[in-house]
């Protein structure tokens, strides 16, 4: 029998001694390693935790301010765009109605001077085309689309008017039937 001896706390510590053996070099250098290791993966979860939040974080939120801008201003733009369409047809009307009032007003003119013609009041007839050449120098360009020979002969025939007013009253009112006649077939196919 092995001899007893009394079990005391140094003799448990030198016995737990020497049942743990000495860590290797490279199991000292492994644990060095992944405590580094450790520092090293939790510096760069930091960095990148500061990264995101300092840096990405109100890039997006910049972006996402952005997109919504850029959704407001299309919608804007949208609402511009349909706008403008109402104002141009707005204005084509407007320039429509003030070709017809040019075209009425040449056709007044002619049935002023036509009238006067009647009653041989040649004074009152050279008078109502006063100013017909200005107001069909306004819309010439709307019959040249219209009828081109029929835009060329119109001054033809307003000058064939005025030189008949002095000499030929019948040549003159006959000058102005078809002028009126002309006139009208204008109105016809472009205004009503």
């Amino acid at each position: 029998i092995p001899s007893a001896e009394p079990v005391s706390a140094g003799n448990i510590e030198s016995a737990g001694a020497e049942e743990t053996p000495q860590p290797s070099r490279f199991q000292i250098f492994m644990r060095k390693a992944l405590t580094w290791l450790a520092v090293v993966v939790v510096a760069f979860l930091g960095g990148f935790i500061t990264f995101y939040f300092s840096l990405y974080q109100p890039k997006v939120d910049e972006l996402n301010q952005a997109q919504t801008t850029l959704a407001e201003t299309q919608d804007e733009v949208a609402q511009l765009e349909a706008q403008l369409a109402s104002v141009s047809a707005q204005r084509d009307a407007l320039e429509t109605a003030d070709e017809y009032r040019h075209l009425l007003s040449i056709l007044a003119d002619t049935y002023a001077a036509r009238l006067a013609l009647v009653e041989e009041n040649t004074a009152a007839a050279k008078s109502a085309f006063s100013d017909t050449d200005e107001t069909l120098d306004v819309i010439i360009d709307v019959i040249q689309d219209f009828d081109a020979k029929l835009a060329e002969s119109l001054p033809q025939r307003l000058n064939l008017i005025r030189t008949n007013i002095d000499g030929n009253l019948e040549n003159a009112i006959a000058d102005c039937d078809l002028l009126i006649k002309d006139l009208r077939d204008i109105e016809k196919a472009l205004y009503q």
